[in-house]
């Protein structure tokens, strides 16, 4: 584990914190070759035996882990890659805008749901420096500030996670986030994947388990046992993707019960969140007013659904993802998910 649960209230003054010359510069990471890179591209760095994006350096990730001691005030939201993210964050950010807990100054204050309002830590370490982070902790101290991350639980990049910090972890179905990934990883600018890749070799790698931000069903399976690295239930709020597209209303309420400890003021403005976060709505309001978004959503924002899988993968890709989810989920009961108006003893796997 990289971090420990603590009660340290965080005050951080940049010229307090000593940070080695080199940290407190972007940092440039090292792009290793492997048979992967040289066949299909996949450009990569390793942090803890794990696959990350060459655009993050492993030093910028353990100096957050040596340096940032998380708040009460702290949300993170811990995906792994294309499970829902971005909707996600728009949830959490227009529940909390609605409830009127964020200040005018607050970089999420008028709906960016961007890196600069909410911050992808390893990220803005690698690229901007440790210091640019801190710069950001200092600015919204004493707020409720939202970042995301696509660590595992055990090696999230913090120093001491505060027990009134909350988590919240999406998760989706492994073959819809297979497909997502698939044609992510082919799009994006910096990762160097060839567009010759197939779909039935992406489907190998995701199988194996060894991409970025590692094994999707390890990822998903630790914050299932999140309680094994002392993370208290009580401040983790495990969400379906399915969820958040087919059932917004009620996944309204819920976040905001467990984000603010009550719903919402109105009726009204709980489909006010809701509505906001339709595929459409919210991918035209940041076309019209990106902020600090770092993706063209009308390229990155691919379809919305929840089930185009279907028409993407053949029967035995499928059924080859479906036996891995068997395997590495099967005996958790929280992974199998009640089937709506069915009764409460019939689970079925995410779908």
């Amino acid at each position: 584990m990289t971090f420990v649960i603590g009660t340290t209230q965080a005050s951080y003054h940049l010229a307090d914190i000593q940070l080695p010359e080199a940290m407190s510069q972007p940092i440039q990471p090292v792009v290793p070759q492997s048979a992967k890179c040289q066949k299909l591209g996949f450009l990569h760095a390793r942090y803890n035996g794990r696959m990350i994006p060459a655009f993050i350096d492993p030093k910028a990730a353990d100096a957050l882990s040596q340096t940032w001691d998380t708040t009460e005030h702290d949300i993170l939201i811990c995906t792994h890659q294309k499970v829902g993210t971005h909707l996600t964050k728009k949830f959490i950010v227009e529940i909390l805008r609605t409830a009127g807990v964020l200040d005018t100054h607050h970089p999420a204050a008028d709906g960016d749901i961007g890196k600069g309002a909410v911050p992808w830590p390893e990220v803005t370490a690698s690229q901007n420096g440790v210091g640019a982070f801190l710069n950001f902790l200092d600015r919204t101290k004493g707020q409720p500030r939202v970042f995301y991350t696509h660590a595992n639980i055990d090696e999230l990049p913090v120093r001491n996670l505060h027990p009134k910090t909350k988590l919240v972890m999406t998760y989706r179905d492994p073959k819809g986030a297979a497909v997502s990934q698939y044609h992510f990883y082919k799009k994006h600018p910096t990762l160097g994947v060839s567009p010759d890749m197939t779909m039935a070799q992406f489907v190998n790698f995701f199988v194996d388990g060894d991409l970025y931000f590692g094994d999707y069903h390890q990822h998903v399976k630790s914050y299932f046992e999140a309680s094994k690295f002392g993370v208290n239930p009580d401040q983790l709020c495990i969400l379906r993707y399915e969820d958040l597209v087919e059932d917004k209303l009620n996944s309204v309420k819920r976040l905001s019960q467990f984000l603010l400890g009550h719903p919402l003021a109105s009726p009204e403005q709980e489909t006010a969140v809701a509505d906001s976060t339709e595929f459409n709505t919210m991918k035209n309001a940041i076309l019209t007013n990106p902020g600090t978004f770092h993706f063209n959503a009308d390229r990155f924002f691919r379809s919305g659904r929840t089930d185009d899988w279907k028409a993407q993968l053949s029967k035995e890709l499928a059924n080859r993802i479906d036996q891995k989810t068997e395997a590495q989920w099967g005996a958790l009961r929280a992974p199998l998910v009640t089937v709506r108006n069915a009764d409460a003893n019939q689970t079925k796997l995410a779908a």
